[in-house]
Protein backbone atom coordinates (compact mmCIF):
# COMPACT_ATOMS: atom_id res chain seq x y z
CA UNK A 1 0.00 0.00 0.00
CA UNK A 2 3.08 2.39 0.16
CA UNK A 3 2.84 3.28 -3.53
CA UNK A 4 -0.33 5.64 -2.14
CA UNK A 5 0.02 9.10 -3.57
CA UNK A 6 2.31 11.37 -1.13
CA UNK A 7 1.02 14.70 0.45
CA UNK A 8 3.43 17.07 1.85
CA UNK A 9 3.29 17.13 5.16
CA UNK A 10 4.70 19.47 7.82
CA UNK A 11 2.64 19.38 10.65
CA UNK A 12 2.88 16.53 12.98
CA UNK A 13 -0.75 16.38 14.91
CA UNK A 14 -0.56 14.72 18.18
CA UNK A 15 -4.33 15.00 18.87
CA UNK A 16 -6.40 13.63 16.62
CA UNK A 17 -10.71 14.74 16.40
CA UNK A 18 -13.35 12.50 14.66
CA UNK A 19 -15.38 14.80 12.22
CA UNK A 20 -18.10 12.11 10.68
CA UNK A 21 -20.84 12.39 8.16
CA UNK A 22 -23.04 9.33 8.29
CA UNK A 23 -26.02 8.46 6.26
CA UNK A 24 -29.37 8.88 7.63
CA UNK A 25 -31.80 6.31 8.23
CA UNK A 26 -30.58 4.80 11.57
CA UNK A 27 -32.16 2.73 13.88
CA UNK A 28 -31.34 0.43 16.72
CA UNK A 29 -30.77 -2.81 17.52
CA UNK A 30 -31.85 -4.93 20.69
CA UNK A 31 -28.92 -4.17 22.83
CA UNK A 32 -29.56 -0.52 22.09
CA UNK A 33 -26.49 0.39 19.74
CA UNK A 34 -27.62 2.48 16.28
CA UNK A 35 -28.06 0.49 13.29
CA UNK A 36 -27.60 1.84 9.55
CA UNK A 37 -28.08 0.29 5.88
CA UNK A 38 -25.71 3.07 4.40
CA UNK A 39 -21.92 2.74 5.00
CA UNK A 40 -20.88 5.77 7.06
CA UNK A 41 -18.79 8.14 5.31
CA UNK A 42 -15.70 9.24 8.52
CA UNK A 43 -13.79 12.66 7.38
CA UNK A 44 -11.07 13.74 9.70
CA UNK A 45 -7.75 15.33 7.95
CA UNK A 46 -5.96 14.72 11.63
CA UNK A 47 -5.81 11.55 11.10
CA UNK A 48 -4.13 11.68 7.30
CA UNK A 49 -1.99 13.83 8.49
CA UNK A 50 -0.94 11.04 11.39
CA UNK A 51 -0.89 9.02 8.79
CA UNK A 52 1.51 9.78 6.32
CA UNK A 53 3.74 11.26 8.99
CA UNK A 54 4.10 7.76 9.91
CA UNK A 55 4.11 5.62 7.12
CA UNK A 56 6.04 8.41 4.56
CA UNK A 57 7.96 10.65 6.87
CA UNK A 58 9.52 8.04 9.52
CA UNK A 59 7.15 9.05 12.39
CA UNK A 60 6.37 6.03 13.39
CA UNK A 61 9.26 5.48 16.04
CA UNK A 62 7.47 7.89 18.14
CA UNK A 63 4.67 6.14 18.69
CA UNK A 64 5.54 2.77 19.26
CA UNK A 65 4.33 1.30 22.40
CA UNK A 66 1.75 4.11 22.53
CA UNK A 67 -1.65 3.58 23.39
CA UNK A 68 -3.97 4.90 20.83
CA UNK A 69 -7.61 4.82 20.20
CA UNK A 70 -9.11 5.13 16.69
CA UNK A 71 -12.58 5.73 15.05
CA UNK A 72 -13.68 4.75 11.94
CA UNK A 73 -15.06 2.16 9.38
CA UNK A 74 -14.87 -1.52 9.80
CA UNK A 75 -12.99 -3.41 7.17
CA UNK A 76 -11.82 -7.08 6.55
CA UNK A 77 -8.94 -7.71 3.87
CA UNK A 78 -8.29 -11.33 2.86
CA UNK A 79 -4.59 -11.72 2.74
CA UNK A 80 -3.85 -14.78 0.31
CA UNK A 81 -0.41 -13.35 -0.35
CA UNK A 82 0.45 -14.18 3.68
CA UNK A 83 -2.90 -16.37 4.36
CA UNK A 84 -4.08 -13.73 7.05
CA UNK A 85 -7.02 -12.18 7.62
CA UNK A 86 -6.83 -8.58 8.81
CA UNK A 87 -8.54 -5.94 10.20
CA UNK A 88 -8.73 -2.21 9.87
CA UNK A 89 -10.16 1.13 10.87
CA UNK A 90 -10.22 3.81 7.75
CA UNK A 91 -11.50 7.19 7.02
CA UNK A 92 -11.30 9.65 4.53
CA UNK A 93 -8.99 12.73 4.44
CA UNK A 94 -12.13 15.13 2.86
CA UNK A 95 -15.46 15.15 1.19
CA UNK A 96 -13.49 13.99 -2.20
CA UNK A 97 -12.69 10.75 -0.98
CA UNK A 98 -10.23 10.26 -2.76
CA UNK A 99 -7.26 10.15 -0.12
CA UNK A 100 -7.82 7.97 2.69
CA UNK A 101 -6.03 6.57 5.84
CA UNK A 102 -6.28 2.96 7.64
CA UNK A 103 -5.15 1.64 10.58
CA UNK A 104 -4.34 -2.18 10.47
CA UNK A 105 -5.20 -4.00 14.21
CA UNK A 106 -5.03 -7.11 15.87
CA UNK A 107 -8.48 -7.36 17.78
CA UNK A 108 -8.33 -9.74 20.91
CA UNK A 109 -11.58 -11.03 20.36
CA UNK A 110 -12.39 -11.80 16.39
CA UNK A 111 -15.65 -13.39 17.63
CA UNK A 112 -17.64 -10.74 17.91
CA UNK A 113 -16.28 -8.08 15.52
CA UNK A 114 -19.47 -6.37 14.01
CA UNK A 115 -20.29 -6.72 10.32
CA UNK A 116 -17.69 -4.77 7.68
CA UNK A 117 -18.97 -1.18 7.23
CA UNK A 118 -19.72 -0.78 11.23
CA UNK A 119 -18.44 2.74 12.65
CA UNK A 120 -16.31 1.14 15.39
CA UNK A 121 -13.94 2.91 17.79
CA UNK A 122 -10.47 0.80 18.51
CA UNK A 123 -8.28 1.07 21.22
CA UNK A 124 -5.25 -0.69 21.49
CA UNK A 125 -0.81 -0.06 21.63
CA UNK A 126 0.87 1.44 18.35
CA UNK A 127 3.39 -1.80 17.75
CA UNK A 128 5.55 -2.09 15.11
CA UNK A 129 6.05 -5.48 13.68
CA UNK A 130 7.45 -5.83 10.42
CA UNK A 131 7.28 -9.29 9.70
CA UNK A 132 3.14 -9.82 10.27
CA UNK A 133 2.35 -6.16 9.68
CA UNK A 134 1.52 -5.58 6.47
CA UNK A 135 2.79 -1.73 6.61
CA UNK A 136 5.14 -2.37 9.08
CA UNK A 137 3.22 -1.02 12.00
CA UNK A 138 -0.37 -2.15 13.37
CA UNK A 139 -2.36 -1.47 16.84
CA UNK A 140 -2.23 -4.72 18.81
CA UNK A 141 -4.22 -5.87 21.83
CA UNK A 142 -7.41 -4.00 20.46
CA UNK A 143 -10.50 -3.98 22.11
CA UNK A 144 -13.54 -3.17 19.67
CA UNK A 145 -16.44 -1.28 20.75
CA UNK A 146 -19.28 -0.49 17.85
CA UNK A 147 -20.81 2.59 17.48
CA UNK A 148 -23.34 1.80 14.74
CA UNK A 149 -23.60 -1.55 13.39
CA UNK A 150 -23.64 -1.64 9.69
CA UNK A 151 -26.89 -4.12 8.33
CA UNK A 152 -27.25 -3.27 4.54
CA UNK A 153 -26.14 -5.77 1.94
CA UNK A 154 -22.68 -7.77 2.49
CA UNK A 155 -20.04 -9.94 1.05
CA UNK A 156 -17.75 -12.45 1.32
CA UNK A 157 -15.58 -9.76 -0.20
CA UNK A 158 -16.97 -6.64 0.83
CA UNK A 159 -14.86 -3.82 -0.68
CA UNK A 160 -17.65 -1.49 -0.89
CA UNK A 161 -16.27 -1.40 2.90
CA UNK A 162 -12.98 -0.42 2.06
CA UNK A 163 -11.37 2.60 1.41
CA UNK A 164 -9.72 3.03 -1.94
CA UNK A 165 -6.05 2.12 -0.64
CA UNK A 166 -7.71 -1.34 0.73
CA UNK A 167 -9.76 -2.16 -2.37
CA UNK A 168 -6.68 -1.75 -4.56
CA UNK A 169 -4.99 -4.32 -2.33
CA UNK A 170 -7.73 -6.87 -2.01
CA UNK A 171 -8.48 -6.99 -6.10
CA UNK A 172 -4.51 -7.29 -6.71
CA UNK A 173 -5.18 -10.69 -4.28
CA UNK A 174 -8.27 -11.57 -6.51
CA UNK A 175 -6.51 -10.99 -9.57
CA UNK A 176 -2.58 -12.77 -8.73
CA UNK A 177 -3.52 -15.10 -5.83
CA UNK A 178 -6.87 -16.45 -7.61
CA UNK A 179 -7.15 -19.54 -6.46
CA UNK A 180 -7.59 -18.40 -3.13
CA UNK A 181 -10.94 -16.52 -4.01
CA UNK A 182 -12.79 -18.75 -6.35
CA UNK A 183 -16.81 -18.24 -6.12
CA UNK A 184 -16.57 -15.56 -3.02
CA UNK A 185 -19.36 -13.42 -3.65
CA UNK A 186 -18.08 -9.80 -3.53
CA UNK A 187 -18.76 -5.71 -3.88
CA UNK A 188 -17.07 -3.57 -5.79
CA UNK A 189 -16.83 -0.23 -6.60
CA UNK A 190 -14.64 2.00 -9.53
CA UNK A 191 -14.67 3.24 -12.96
CA UNK A 192 -14.83 1.92 -16.32
CA UNK A 193 -12.02 1.79 -17.58
CA UNK A 194 -13.22 0.24 -21.23
CA UNK A 195 -15.69 -2.54 -21.82
CA UNK A 196 -15.49 -5.00 -19.16
CA UNK A 197 -13.03 -3.35 -17.57
CA UNK A 198 -13.41 -1.90 -13.82
CA UNK A 199 -10.68 0.42 -12.50
CA UNK A 200 -9.41 2.36 -9.55
CA UNK A 201 -12.24 4.76 -8.95
CA UNK A 202 -10.06 7.94 -8.85
CA UNK A 203 -6.48 6.89 -10.00
CA UNK A 204 -5.69 6.24 -13.55
CA UNK A 205 -2.91 3.20 -13.52
CA UNK A 206 -3.44 2.31 -10.01
CA UNK A 207 -5.50 -1.22 -10.99
CA UNK A 208 -7.63 -2.57 -13.65
CA UNK A 209 -9.50 -5.63 -13.14
CA UNK A 210 -12.16 -7.71 -15.88
CA UNK A 211 -15.57 -8.28 -14.97
CA UNK A 212 -18.66 -9.70 -16.54
CA UNK A 213 -22.20 -8.66 -16.29
CA UNK A 214 -25.24 -10.71 -15.40
CA UNK A 215 -26.61 -8.01 -17.93
CA UNK A 216 -25.16 -5.89 -21.18
CA UNK A 217 -22.48 -3.17 -19.81
CA UNK A 218 -21.13 -2.45 -23.26
CA UNK A 219 -23.13 0.92 -22.93
CA UNK A 220 -21.49 2.29 -20.65
CA UNK A 221 -18.99 5.17 -21.07
CA UNK A 222 -15.48 5.30 -19.85
CA UNK A 223 -15.09 6.89 -16.55
CA UNK A 224 -18.54 5.80 -15.51
CA UNK A 225 -19.03 5.50 -11.51
CA UNK A 226 -20.29 2.05 -10.72
CA UNK A 227 -20.59 -0.59 -8.06
CA UNK A 228 -20.50 -4.22 -9.04
CA UNK A 229 -21.85 -7.38 -6.74
CA UNK A 230 -21.27 -11.48 -8.13
CA UNK A 231 -18.72 -13.96 -7.05
CA UNK A 232 -14.95 -14.44 -8.37
CA UNK A 233 -14.18 -16.19 -11.16
CA UNK A 234 -10.63 -17.44 -12.44
CA UNK A 235 -9.09 -14.01 -11.19
CA UNK A 236 -12.20 -12.04 -12.16
CA UNK A 237 -15.33 -10.27 -10.95
CA UNK A 238 -18.24 -12.50 -12.56
CA UNK A 239 -21.88 -12.63 -12.72
CA UNK A 240 -21.92 -8.63 -11.97
CA UNK A 241 -25.10 -6.63 -11.12
CA UNK A 242 -24.01 -3.23 -11.97
CA UNK A 243 -25.18 -0.09 -10.35
CA UNK A 244 -24.27 3.13 -11.65
CA UNK A 245 -23.43 5.71 -8.93
CA UNK A 246 -22.86 9.89 -8.66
Amino acid sequence: MKHKKRFSVVLLLMIVFLCTACSGGNTADSAGVQTTAEIPVIINQAEYVLYQNIFYNDYGSQYENAPVTKNGVFAVLQDAFNDRTRYYVWGYLDNTQCCDWQWEFVPKDTKNLPAPGSLITVSGTFAKDEAAALDGYWIKDADVSTVKTYTGAAAELHMLAMSDTLERVQVLNIMYRSEAFEGKTFTAYGRIAGPGVLQDPYYDGSWEIPFSAASDSSALAIGTNVTLNGKVSAGTLGDCAVTVTQ
